[in-house]
C-alpha cells in the first residue's frame, strides 16, 4: 500500500458526501458509487466480504486456523481474547451502520458473457447510511487478472442493488427490453464506458456496466438478457474475527485467476458524526458519519508493503513492521505476516488512534478457510 494518505482520506469522506440519495438519477449515481467504491479500496480501504457472523465466543477466542490448499490446517498460538465485529455504534439521529454479513446472496449471473471473459472478482459493500443504495455486491467478468491488485484492464460488471426500486432508476437513457422488463441503455461517450440498468424484481435494481471495453450494444444486452435468478450465496477465504471498538468492515473483495490463487481484501473504518451546516441540515440530516480512521486488510499471494522493517513474531508466524519514512506515508501503519504456503498477510491502516497493537490483534484474530472458490476463472 504506497498510496497518499492524503488520497486515501479524501477517498472515505467522498464516499459519504452525499447524505440524501439523489432522485431519479440512480443510473448516473450507480456508477458513480461503484467508483467512489474501487477508489476507496484502491487506497487502502476496501476489501472482503466481512466477519458479521465470526464463530468467537465472547471470552475466548479460537486459535488463528491457516488451511492451506491441499486442505491440511495449521494451529498456532492462541489469540488474545476479544470480541467479534459488530454493528458500529449508533449517534444520535444516524442509523448504525451494519458489516457486511459472512455470506452474501448472489440474486443473479448472467447465463453468457462474451468470448474471453470469465469472473474473477466479487465485491460485497455494506450499506451506507448517507446514500440510500443499500447494500451491494459487483461480480466482475474480465479476460485475465493476476494475483494483485485486479482493478486494472477491461471489464464487465454486474451490481446487484437489493435495497431499491424502479422508481429510483434514471429514464434518461435509450429505453430497451430485457426479458420484458423496461431497461435504460447509456452508450459509450468515447470514453469506452456504457451500461443498462433495470428493475426485475422487487426492492432489486441490476446495473450491468463496460469499463476501458469497447462492446457493442447488441453484446451488453445479450449478457444482460441472459441475466437470470441465483440463490447461491458467496463468502470470502478469510475472516476477521476482531476489530477495535467503534470499527466496522465495510466492504471485501474476493479476486484471483483460481481457486488455488485467490486474493481477500477488507476495508474497515472508524466512523464519527459530523455536525452539519445549518443549510445542509436543511437539505438532509441533523449530521452524518465521517470516517476518522481507515484499515485495509489483505491476504494474498503478494503484499504492497515496503520491503525491509522490524521483525517480530504475530501468532507463532514470522512477521514484520515496514516503515514509510516519505511525507506521504509516514503516518500509515502497517504489519506483513508469513502464513506460510507463500500466503501473506498485509495490514495497513491510519487514524482514530489505530496502533501496531491493534494490528497484531486483528492478524492474531484472522480464520483462513479457502473453501467455496470455484467460480474464479469460470
Amino acid at each position: 500500500m504506497t498510496r497518499d494518505i492524503e488520497e486515501l482520506i479524501r477517498a472515505a469522506q467522498e464516499l459519504r458526501a452525499d447524505q440524501a440519495p439523489p432522485a431519479d438519477r440512480v443510473r448516473a449515481a450507480l456508477p458513480r458509487r461503484t467508483a467512489r467504491i474501487r477508489k476507496q479500496r484502491r487506497y487502502g480501504l476496501a476489501g472482503a466480504i466481512v466477519a458479521a457472523a465470526a464463530v468467537v465466543a465472547a471470552v475466548t477466542v479460537p486459535s488463528l486456523a491457516l488451511r492451506d490448499d491441499t486442505g491440511i490446517a495449521a494451529t498456532v498460538q492462541p489469540a488474545a481474547p476479544g470480541t467479534a465485529p459488530t454493528s458500529a455504534p449508533a449517534s444520535p439521529g444516524v442509523p448504525p451502520q451494519e458489516p457486511v454479513p459472512a455470506e452474501v446472496g448472489l440474486g443473479f449471473r448472467p447465463t453468457w458473457a462474451p468470448p474471453g471473459f470469465a469472473e474473477h472478482i466479487r465485491m460485497a459493500s455494506a450499506a451506507d447510511p448517507g446514500d440510500g443504495f443499500g447494500p451491494v455486491l459487483r461480480r466482475v467478468w474480465k479476460q485475465n487478472v493476476g494475483t494483485g491488485d485486479p482493478w486494472t484492464g477491461a471489464e464487465l460488471s454486474l451490481s446487484v442493488f437489493s435495497e431499491m426500486t424502479g422508481a429510483d432508476i434514471d429514464r434518461s437513457g435509450q429505453r430497451v427490453d430485457v426479458n420484458g422488463v423496461p431497461g435504460y441503455y447509456s452508450p459509450s461517450h468515447n470514453d469506452r464506458k456504457s451500461s443498462v440498468v433495470w428493475h426485475p424484481a422487487q426492492n432489486t435494481v441490476l446495473l450491468l456496466s463496460a469499463g476501458k471495453l469497447d462492446i457493442s450494444k447488441n453484446d451488453l444486452l445479450r449478457m444482460a438478457r441472459s441475466v437470470r435468478p441465483d440463490t447461491g450465496v458467496t463468502g470470502a477465504p478469510a475472516r476477521l474475527n476482531w476489530l477495535p471498538d467503534g470499527w466496522i468492515t465495510t466492504s471485501a473483495t474476493v479476486s484471483g485467476p483460481s481457486p488455488s490463487q485467490w486474493r481477500a481484501e477488507f476495508s474497515a473504518v472508524k466512523n464519527q458524526l459530523v455536525t452539519d451546516t445549518e443549510k445542509q441540515r436543511k437539505e438532509s440530516k441533523d449530521g452524518h458519519l465521517q470516517a476518522t480512521g481507515q484499515l485495509s486488510v489483505v491476504v494474498g499471494l503478494t503484499t504492497d508493503a515496503p520491503s525491509g522493517g522490524t521483525e517480530l513474531t504475530v501468532g507463532g508466524r514470522p512477521a514484520r513492521i515496514p516503515v514509510r519514512t516519505d511525507e506521504a506515508g509516514k503516518d500509515l501503519l502497517y504489519l506483513v505476516v508469513d502464513l506460510g504456503g507463500n500466503r501473506l498477510l498485509t495490514l495497513v491502516g491510519s487514524g482514530a488512534g489505530l496502533t501496531t497493537g491493534d494490528l497484531r490483534r486483528i492478524a492474531e484474530q484472522v480464520e483462513i478457510d479457502p473453501a467455496g472458490l470455484d467460480w474464479l476463472g469460470r
